[in-house]
């Protein structure tokens, strides 16, 4: 816009109907006004046809006492100064030229969310909290968005829509799902506080989609500030968490980008310390926003062991879509996770404090954050069991400690790490003057309350070793049918391992504790290749990049990250289909003399449900075996795993192989009674017993 000829346009202050230009050219705009008509796409003529036509009503008064004018014409909304001789700025009014309908609400909707505010003191009934804080600083008056909306609409639309309207549709959430809303620029205030999700807030998001204008700068410690207290509020563990930021740019704090990322995961921190894996903490960046801040937050979220996501999204409403309901299954999937699927019930997660995973490669014996129990002439404090799997029992072995020096235990009062069902913090074994020595160890020790009510110290335990040794079982098995293929060479593939686990118990006080106690593995190496939940590692470029092994003959060949899903596959094969050991993690050691995987924390899905046989909550049945088979493809080494093979001692060239399932192996591993058939010359068949092995 540039200036006109403003001799014929008498003006008397205060006189709206004398102090209309005939054009916008009449207008000096500023340049601030040049900048923002550029950016939400509003073009000359639209500008014209406001100041022409557009309806005035004054605007804002500025602290020094300036008055200005307001004009609204079509969804666009323009402000000058009083004389209306300059342009001050521009923009597209909120949910212009389309609108999204309100759901009615009958009486048992309102009754129903009168019911869910009632309850809201109750904490322990709420299944999940999320605060969202929305970017409503300036920039998210853009119109490039679909089909010419502001930014801002399109976020609310989406939010509405995916986030709160299909998870009420498809049961994901109830009026015990809870969410509040923070706005990040302007007032930073929280302008939603502990909503039940029901129809009746998806309506009221609707009313911020018409009425909320972006404005001000968008600055990122007031509004964090703001979420950690509606954050801490509910102090139940039962409680899934979740806090997300929509933001298109870079913070306005004072200090810049650097200061603010420093106060930020600060701030991030200390929640994610507190809650750990039942928090989520996401960063939504829409269009090209900066991600310098969000990525830094997210990554301190993890370290905490916090789940957490990094979403970018075009300005195209499919996009943004997707993105929402994304977004919606990190906090379905939390909830799952605390569910004992049993009972059906959210369990209550321990009050634990966490520590970075950063931090536990530094170990300093004087700090107080380490509690030691030393055994002495007088009181024995610290005893090692472990679970007999051939007496089924525990035995105490009169060797407590590992190193020949050590007379106790230092147990770390933070977590670093933790499952879906235990927590994982480090463990040291000490001399007399409280020194460490021997290897780093970890203990593992429920995440919930509800097992703290177990009969005994150890009684938690129980399963996780039971589980652990049939599948170390498995895993030798595995590993001699592995090295009794023609062509496999032992010192170049590595074998399956699972860590050897024992039990610490200790008094703390007048209370007896237990803690599982394994070897430490390098967590920065730590894999997890399948999971429980179905989940299987597909190849990565670190493993797909080393030369596959060969077999001799045939031409075959596998990849290292072949090997534990063909080890998973086997399992349900060598048990005829009754279980499956899965959820395979920990790391792969190359550099030792043998190459291994070493593994920790298997489940077992078995197929029919006993009381006889249990395998704790991470065992789900057949709907675990079937979803592990769904996303699993086998590969040349699955298939030539689970056959025997047969070398001609006449012609050592020539190989045959034979179904292990065929009709005549089948018969003989029916003598076998234990739950694993007899598979491939290597195996040795064990005694027959009545009991289920493990």
């Amino acid at each position: 816009m540039m200036s006109g000829d403003t001799s014929n346009t008498e003006c008397r202050p205060g006189d709206p109907e004398t102090m209309v230009p005939k054009s916008a050219n009449d207008i000096l705009a500023s340049v601030h006004l040049k900048e923002r008509l550029v950016e939400r796409n509003i073009s000359e003529a639209e500008f014209d046809a406001a100041i022409k036509y557009g309806e005035r009503t004054e605007g804002d008064v500025l602290d020094d006492g300036r008055k200005r004018w307001k004009i609204s014409y079509k969804g666009i909304t323009i402000i000058t100064d009083y004389d209306m001789k300059v342009g001050i700025t521009s923009w597209a009014n909120p949910c212009f030229g389309f609108d999204l309908q309100k759901v009615p609400i009958t009486d048992d909707l309102r009754k129903k969310n009168n019911e869910a505010l009632a309850k809201m003191n109750e904490h322990d009934s709420w299944n999940s909290h999320a605060v969202i804080i929305i970017d409503q600083s300036g920039s998210m008056r853009k119109t490039d968005t679909t089909k010419g909306a502001t930014r801002s609409d399109l976020v609310w639309l989406c939010l509405a829509v995916d986030y709160i309207g299909k998870r009420i549709v498809s049961g994901e959430a109830s009026s015990m799902d809870f969410m509040s809303i923070v706005e990040l620029g302007g007032s930073d205030r929280c302008i939603l506080k502990h909503q039940p999700i029901d129809w009746i807030l998806y309506n009221k998001v609707i009313d911020y989609l018409r009425s909320r204008l972006p404005k001000g700068p968008g600055r990122y410690i007031p509004a964090i500030d703001t979420a950690q207290q509606l954050l801490s509020i509910n102090k139940s563990g039962k409680c899934a968490l979740q806090l997300v930021f929509l933001t298109d740019g870079v913070p306005s704090d004072y200090g810049g980008q650097g200061l603010c990322k420093y106060e930020a995961c600060n701030r991030i921190a200390s929640l994610a310390c507190r809650f750990g894996s039942r928090l989520t903490v996401g960063g939504f960046a829409v269009g090209s926003g900066e991600l310098l801040v969000l990525e830094a937050m997210v990554k301190t979220a993890k370290e905490y062991n916090c789940r957490g996501f990094l979403m970018e999204a075009s300005l195209r409403v499919e996009d943004l879509s997707s993105a929402f309901r994304s977004m919606s299954t990190f906090i379905t999937k939390t909830k799952t996770t605390m569910t004992d699927f049993r009972t059906g019930k959210q369990r209550t997660y321990r009050d634990l404090i966490r520590e970075p995973k950063s931090a536990i490669e530094v170990y300093i014996p004087s700090e107080e954050s380490w509690k030691k129990f030393m055994n002495d002439a007088s009181k024995l404090r610290v005893r090692r069991t472990y679970f007999d799997k051939y007496e089924y029992c525990w035995v105490y072995p009169e060797k407590v400690f590992e190193h020949r020096n050590a007379v106790g235990i230092a147990v770390r009062d933070y977590i670093f790490g933790e499952g879906k069902e235990r927590a994982v913090r480090r463990v040291r074994e000490v001399n007399r003057l409280g020194h460490f020595v021997g290897r780093p160890l970890v203990g593992k020790e429920t995440l919930f309350k509800e097992d703290l009510k177990e009969k005994n110290a150890i009684a938690f335990h129980k399963n996780f070793c039971k589980v652990q040794q049939l599948a170390s079982r498995f895993a030798r098995k595995f590993n001699n049918i592995l090295f009794s293929l023609p062509g496999i060479d032992d010192m170049r593939v590595p074998t399956i391992e699972f860590l050897n686990c024992w039990v610490m118990m200790y008094d703390d006080g007048d209370e007896r504790k237990g803690l599982l106690v394994e070897k430490m593995l390098d967590h920065a190496k730590y894999k997890k290749w399948n999971s429980n939940a179905g989940y299987v590692r597909n190849k990565t470029s670190d493993l797909e990049c080393k030369p596959p092994f060969r077999f001799k003959e045939p031409d075959i060949s596998f990849t290292i990250q072949d090997i534990p899903q063909a080890f998973s596959h086997y399992t349900y094969l060598a048990s005829r289909r009754k279980f499956l050991v899965c959820d395979l993690q920990g790391v792969l050691d190359e550099k030792s003399y043998y190459p291994k995987f070493e593994l920790t924390d298997p489940a077992i899905h078995y197929k029919k449900k006993t009381t006889r046989i249990d395998f704790g909550r991470t065992d789900r049945g057949e709907e675990g075996i079937q979803d592990f088979l769904n996303n699993h493809t086998c590969s040349d080494l699955c298939r030539f795993v689970s056959r025997r093979w047969i070398v001609d001692p006449m012609e050592k060239n020539i190989v045959i192989c034979r179904d292990v399932l065929s009709s005549n192996l089948q018969a003989r591993n029916e003598e076998n009674t234990d739950g694993v058939a007899d598979i491939g010359p290597a195996v040795k068949k064990e005694k027959k017993r009545v009991r289920f092995n493990i």
